[in-house]
């Protein structure tokens, strides 16, 4: 009887061995190394193996005829090969490619700055420009810390490499923004019109930007601003120069946000002794209506919009006759309005589009001549984005902006219209992980102008190790003259060439960046002798180095920035080419932040050098040929975080230029040489407090 069962249980088990199918082999990735405790399986079935420490695997099904065996594992790409199985032995060798992680892959680094909290690639995060000192919660202040970007000092905008402050221009979730600057008094720096804690991502760059963007010569600033919020919360802030309240609501897939805000400098003018005399110390007042609608688990539909007015009123020196006055006055009301909807159009497949309108009316004084000024700008914008996989994309799509300018003095008056419409298309290919190409195109056409440019651009990024990257970057950029050329006649298109080459290393504790570059202007815009024409050139060339430490020093965090900055250029008023009073040849920032667990408080400095400025001396022959002393300024800031009633408050104190250097901008001389006038900030010192409070959360929103 044994006997029987046991010559049963061999034929049975002969049996089956002949009938089942062994699979076996090896699995490696790309460079030929073994791929450890990768899953292998038959398709619908429960058979399978993981590989051992050499990649090898093997096992063993009673299937019969065409399956996918599937593999997979950590870091790898999943994949399938077919086989057949007819009980003859199957034998592999599996190739696994490196999952593509948008974290490890490669990114174009060549004159681009990120800021944000979840940018891949920051440099600075949201907070890191609410709370640089110096900078008083001002966008563009923050920015001028970081290399290419000059010192501001009598005049508003941001200036990068060379260029003027109409060379950068700034969006507003893919919209231009005309005017982003409050009133422009004479001789000093505005603010921007807008708060930091709108965005949850700022991209500056200050070259080679993308084909997506046009109408700038030198820069672009990208603004991103802040989907749905989490919670109902209630913002309030109490300054020394006025106070604002916010409100939010949270609805289930909404919110909507209402705030308002007064600013009035007569009283911090009355502490601070100012040099200006003042007939109206500046007053403002604003109101914001935000509201974004989740329309979807991939889309949102966001509208923005402000309202501002401001009023100024001061004497200024006569250079002409330095015993009298000058008097200048300004009011200043600016409407904006900014929608947007983005959205996934099936798996590969993003649309946004946007409509912005803008309105800026100035009117007033200027010594006895009554003044007026009004810009309008209607746009609409249209992007597609196709994935080509994980991380590859090709961008395509089409804006139109309707321009109008109007001004007037006394009983004269003029004005112009422009409708410039633009189409631009942009691939984004990974060749590999450490391999990426970004080529683009934009053509634009001027109704005004009339005529077309086309700008092709293209940069390269190449990882060179785990932290490290190249990028090489040129473009050709076009944008339309000012206005206050245009509105006289039209002109042709200015251009400049860019060239880029950039060295980054960055992990989460350390980021060195090292960037050359060199720019081509050409077609500038000049009004020499009273002809207006376009046989501007120039040139800027440099070399920037930017370092931050954030684990060195416990509960620490520094940066250093430098600047070198050759330019030489002809246009506007020029006879010839010189340096511009706005470009310095070195610049220098050091900014440091220490967090003091035990007060809840931190400390932050920026220090500011840069050297002298060149200026117009009728007495010396060589056009812009003398220089200012070299600028530095030392700025404090003091954050404490506590509670007040119970709710999450910080209060502050900045303080500018506190050692009090005698900084000069400039001079300004009288037709004859024999008088001239010191341009200088308005206080030697500045002074700022603040408390910001945040009802139902634990962060503030403003």
């Amino acid at each position: 009887m044994k006997q029987l069962l046991l010559t049963t249980l061999i034929i049975t088990s002969a049996f089956y061995g002949f009938s089942q199918t062994v699979i076996s082999g090896t699995i490696k990735n790309q460079k030929g190394q073994p791929v450890r405790r990768a899953n292998i399986t038959l398709g619908d079935t429960y058979d399978g193996a993981s590989s051992d420490s050499m990649g090898r695997f093997t096992f063993i099904t009673s299937e019969k005829g065409r399956f996918s065996l599937l593999y997979s594992a950590i870091n790898y790409q999943d994949d399938s090969v077919k086989v057949h199985l007819d009980g003859r032995p199957v034998s592999l060798q599996v190739i696994m490619k490196k999952k593509v992680n948008e974290l490890d892959a490669v990114t174009i680094t060549a004159g681009t700055f990120e800021a944000g909290d979840k940018k891949r690639g920051s440099i600075l995060s949201s907070l890191d420009v609410a709370s640089t000192a110096g900078a008083n919660a001002d966008i563009i202040s923050a920015l001028q810390t970081l290399p290419g970007a000059q010192t501001t000092f009598s005049e508003s905008g941001l200036f990068v490499r060379g260029g003027s402050a109409a060379e950068t221009k700034t969006f507003f979730d893919g919209m231009l923004i005309k005017n982003p600057f409050n009133t422009q008094v004479p001789d000093q720096a505005s603010r921007g019109r807008f708060s930091p804690f709108l965005f949850k991502g700022t991209s500056f760059s200050s070259g080679g930007y993308s084909a997506l963007y046009g109408q700038a010569l030198s820069s672009a600033l990208l603004l991103e601003s802040k989907d749905l919020p989490e919670k109902t919360t209630t913002g309030v802030s109490l300054l020394s120069v006025g106070a604002g309240l916010d409100q939010t609501v949270r609805f289930k897939n909404s919110a909507l946000t209402t705030g308002g805000f007064y600013y009035n400098l007569k009283p911090a003018f009355a502490v601070i002794r100012q040099r200006r005399e003042w007939d109206k110390e500046p007053e403002q007042y604003g109101a914001t209506l935000q509201y974004k609608l989740k329309t979807s688990d991939t889309g949102i539909f966001k509208w923005y919009s402000d309202f501002s007015r401001t009023t100024l009123g001061l004497y200024t020196s006569d250079t002409e006759n330095p015993q009298e006055t000058s008097y200048f006055s300004n009011t200043n009301k600016n409407t904006y309005i900014n929608t947007s909807y983005q959205d996934f159009i099936g798996k590969k497949w993003k649309i946004q589009t946007g409509l912005a309108f803008s309105n800026t009316a100035d009117n007033g004084l200027q010594k006895e001549d009554q003044y007026n000024r009004t810009d309008r700008v209607f746009q609409g914008r249209v992007v597609v984005t196709h994935f080509l996989s994980s991380l590859s994309n090709l961008k395509f799509g089409t804006e139109s902006f309707a321009f109008k300018r109007e001004e007037g003095m006394n009983d004269r008056s003029r004005d112009y219209s422009d409708r410039l419409t633009a189409a631009f298309s942009e691939a984004e290919i990974y060749v590999t992980p450490s391999l990426v190409s970004r080529v683009g195109l934009r053509a634009e056409y001027s109704s005004w102008i009339d005529r077309y440019n086309v700008a092709p651009r293209v940069s390269l990024g190449y990882r060179t190790g785990t932290f490290s990257q190249v990028s090489l970057g040129y473009g050709k950029f076009y944008q339309n003259p000012e206005d206050e050329y245009l509105i006289l006649q039209p002109l042709n298109f200015e251009k400049a060439d860019h060239y880029i080459l950039n060295y980054q290393y960055g992990n989460p504790n350390y980021t060195f960046r090292a960037e050359a570059y060199y720019k081509s202007y050409t077609q500038l815009a000049r009004d020499f002798n009273g002809t207006l024409s376009n046989s501007g050139d120039g040139y800027a060339r440099g070399a920037e180095l930017f370092w931050r430490d954030k684990k060195s020093i416990r509960n620490a965090d520094y940066w250093i920035s430098y600047s070198f900055l050759d330019t030489k250029r002809m246009f506007a008023d020029y006879p010839t080419r010189a340096v511009p009073p706005f470009a310095a040849k070195h610049t220098m920032n050091v900014v440091y932040k220490q967090f003091f667990e035990k007060l809840n408080s931190q400390l932050s400095a920026t220090y500011t050098f840069a050297t002298g400025r060149t200026y117009v001396n009728p007495s010396n022959p060589v056009y812009l040929a003398d220089k200012t002393a070299n600028f530095n300024n030392l700025s404090l800031n003091v954050s404490y975080l506590t509670h007040i009633l119970k709710q999450f408050t910080v209060v502050y104190l900045s303080a500018t230029n506190v050692p009090g250097f005698n900084n000069v901008y400039g001079y300004h001389y009288s037709r004859d040489g024999q008088f001239r006038q010191a341009i200088q900030p308005g206080a030697d010192r500045d002074f700022f407090i603040g408390l910001l409070m945040t009802i139902g959360d634990n962060t503030f929103v403003r």
